[in-house]
């Protein structure tokens, strides 16, 4: 999703688990989330995005935004979302509505080990 987006300047990091795909950490999203995860296939030349880690800076969105970020989200068939700080709590509301298998909680301290 292009758009009013003027963070170009925030890094994301990807990293490719073989065949399943990469895993992308965001930051603060502030380019947008869907921007971020277009860029990360267009840099790594990989088209599967197998999970989504960071902050999507989708707190102060309004509805109708979050909820087409969640229709573009969903094309990706991601295996794994998990959604932290800046996400808001609006978008895992969401998210336990229209992907709670993908869906991981996350706190302080969380710890997650992904393998190729």
């Amino acid at each position: 999703m292009t758009g009013p987006h003027k963070h170009w300047h925030e890094h994301a990091t990807c990293f490719r688990l073989g065949d399943r795909g990469l895993v992308v950490l965001s930051s603060c999203g502030h380019a947008g989330i869907i921007n971020t995860l277009r860029r990360a296939q267009e840099v790594s030349g990989v088209d599967k995005i197998y999970a989504l880690v960071g902050g999507f800076h989708l707190a102060p969105a309004p509805d109708n935004y979050l909820r087409q970020v969640m229709l573009e989200l969903k094309k990706y068939d991601l295996e794994h979302v998990l959604p932290m700080h800046c996400s808001g709590v609006n978008f895992v509301e969401l998210a336990k509505q229209e992907i709670p298998e993908k869906l991981v909680l996350c706190a302080t301290g969380s710890s997650f080990t992904f393998t190729a």
